[in-house]
């Protein structure tokens, strides 16, 4: 039996909305509804009251919810042991601004391990010029590297695959009893960094008493979350905090949106190359979805 079809019942049972979770498992409705009946014919019993509106759980469905919990986590402790944890072990060494680290890798690699399970990742942290180097001489074997059309990356790239894995916008921030009108500092990355290099060549106008420029957009996060006036940061790496009233979103008619890409690099390991296929198809299959 697949694992992936527990992963698909915990999700119908947590949701009890087929189309949301199929849009959680990225698949479709009909082939969500086929891998649930697959496990109810590998189990030998119904999970799924499908004649029931709404959606409900058969006694058998309701039963079977913590043997599948507990069945995941033993296999997902097991497999925390014995998962490679350098390069050496087998991990693929990727690259990436810190930022990256805490707003678009964890989902990057969460869709990977979907589909390759043994998938581990020892990641290193470097700027965006840093990067290109580093690919060049395959020192390691992917990048997550940013581009924003007004802001020219280094031309080693145009030699390097890639893939674009997620779309990201810089937002400025503040508390949210914070006077717009009122200047404030304004805290954004540094200039020698790309996501400054984009801000410097797009910024827009707010009331400021003095630019501050920091190395690591979490630094700037905590500077907006301790009322230190506004700041300029990835929309992810504060999501969050806009949810839960800490943070609110200044100017958000500014268009501040950039791409970012999976580069691989020449000589990068078979199971880098691996999961770089496997990024390319799960983008081809999210946007050929989208289209449809």
């Amino acid at each position: 039996m697949n694992i992936e079809l527990l992963h698909d019942f915990l999700c119908v049972s947590d949701t009890m909305n087929l189309t949301v979770s199929a849009e959680e498992r990225h698949t479709t409705q009909s082939n969500l509804s086929k891998r649930i009946r697959q496990l109810e014919t590998w189990l030998g019993r119904d999970l799924i009251d499908r004649r029931s509106r709404p959606l409900t759980l058969t006694k058998a469905g309701h039963d079977f919810i913590p043997v599948a919990r507990n069945i995941i986590s033993q296999l997902d402790e097991y497999r925390g042991a014995h998962v490679p944890w350098s390069v050496a072990e087998g991990a693929v060494s990727i690259a990436m601004p810190h930022s990256a680290t805490i707003s678009v890798f964890p989902s990057f690699k969460q869709r990977i391990v979907r589909q390759i399970p043994r998938a581990s990742f020892a990641p290193r942290l470097a700027n965006h010029d840093t990067v290109a180097t580093m690919l060049a001489r395959s020192e390691c074997d992917l990048a997550v590297v940013a581009y924003h059309p007004a802001t020219p990356q280094a031309e080693e790239f145009a030699v390097f695959r890639s893939v674009e894995i997620a779309r990201e916008r810089l937002v400025i921030v503040a508390p949210p009893h914070a006077d717009s009108t009122e200047p404030l500092p304004l805290h954004v990355s540094h200039r020698r960094t790309y996501i400054g290099q984009v801000w410097q060549n797009s910024r827009v106008s707010v009331p400021v008493t003095e630019e501050i420029e920091h190395g690591m957009a979490a630094d700037i996060r905590a500077y907006c979350l301790s009322g230190d006036g506004r700041g300029v940061v990835p929309e992810t790496l504060v999501d969050a905090d806009i949810a839960s009233g800490k943070l609110a979103i200044c100017c958000p008619e500014a268009d501040l949106s950039y791409s970012l890409s999976l580069y691989c690099a020449p000589k990068a390991s078979a199971q880098a190359k691996r999961i770089w296929k496997a990024a390319a198809q799960i983008i081809n299959h999210e946007l050929s979805s989208q289209t449809s």
